[in-house]
């Protein structure tokens, strides 16, 4: 897999279109009832790309039906990265996030996000840790080696403050290592249709 990381400038990320949620959400919506939405409630699925267009994984997200619809979008979760040219069966590397109380100041453990990154045989290869306050209105992660370690090796931020729900503007998040050094970038694209509207 860390070949395959390394081989690619880019990686593009396309959440798979499911439509009975899509549906579901649609007649909730001309009804007004919120609640009904829920009933098509899907784990998500993606296929990720690299920047020739080469399908290089898929990530399913394995979650609980009722933490979906009761905690969204701060809910338990596991994505389990898949290399499609090896073995479906086996995950490559999965991420491991556990259930937080949400979009608050992160002034608190049970506010702040953090994700656990293992490898297929479920070594802990990496942890992402919201610090305090977690950058305000420019959200700030921080990548460790492994959970507890004190000093980040890269810092993922906002480059600007999060447009609301990030339907009309793309997200932009700097990468820069311990140094302060810019080593990349994730784009989160705003929807382009209202195919993407509805994931």
């Amino acid at each position: 897999m860390a070949e395959a990381l390394t081989e690619t400038e880019k990686l593009l990320v396309k959440q798979k279109f499911e439509p009975l949620e899509a549906l579901a959400n649609a007649v909730a919506n001309a009804l007004d009832l919120d609640a009904l939405g829920a009933l098509g409630e899907t784990a998500n699925k993606y296929d990720v790309y690299t920047d020739d267009g080469g399908e290089q994984f898929k990530v399913i997200e394995q979650s609980e039906y009722c933490m979906r619809v009761c905690c969204k979008p701060n809910h338990a979760l596991q994505l389990h990265v898949f290399n499609p040219q090896e073995d479906n069966k086996n995950a490559s590397m999965i991420f491991d996030r556990p259930c937080k109380c949400g979009q608050c100041c992160a002034c608190c453990d049970i506010c702040k996000q953090e994700m656990t990154i293992m490898d297929g045989n479920s070594t802990e290869i990496g942890h992402v840790y919201q610090p305090f306050l977690g950058g305000g209105f420019s959200p700030t992660l921080q990548v460790m080696d492994r959970k507890g370690d004190e000093e980040p090796i890269a810092t993922i931020k906002a480059n600007a403050v999060c447009c609301i729900a990030g339907l009309f503007c793309d997200h932009t998040f700097e990468i820069e290592d311990a140094s302060g050094q810019n080593i990349g970038k994730i784009v989160k694209t705003k929807p382009s249709s209202l195919g993407e509207l509805a994931k």
